[in-house]
């Protein structure tokens, strides 16, 4: 199988571009522009993953959202 080189340089920009905005908005949450309301058990609370936390906001555990999941069963 032929790798195209575009291809190639286009998810490595990606990747770097994900990388650079994790940093970019740890750093504002440093400053005080965010802050996470998550369970004290919640992946984004782990040393490394945090810096990820507001990258994937959405799978996030939150005691308000899942009991409002749990009303709509």
């Amino acid at each position: 199988m032929v790798r195209h080189p575009l291809s190639s340089r286009f998810l490595q920009a990606m990747i770097l571009g994900y990388v650079l905005l994790a940093i970019f908005t740890r750093v504002q949450e440093a400053r005080g522009a965010y802050t996470c309301g998550c369970d004290e058990d919640c992946w984004c609370k782990r040393p490394g993953l945090s810096l990820f936390r507001w990258v994937l906001p959405r799978w996030h555990m939150n005691q308000a959202i899942a009991a409002w999941k749990a009303s709509q069963l």
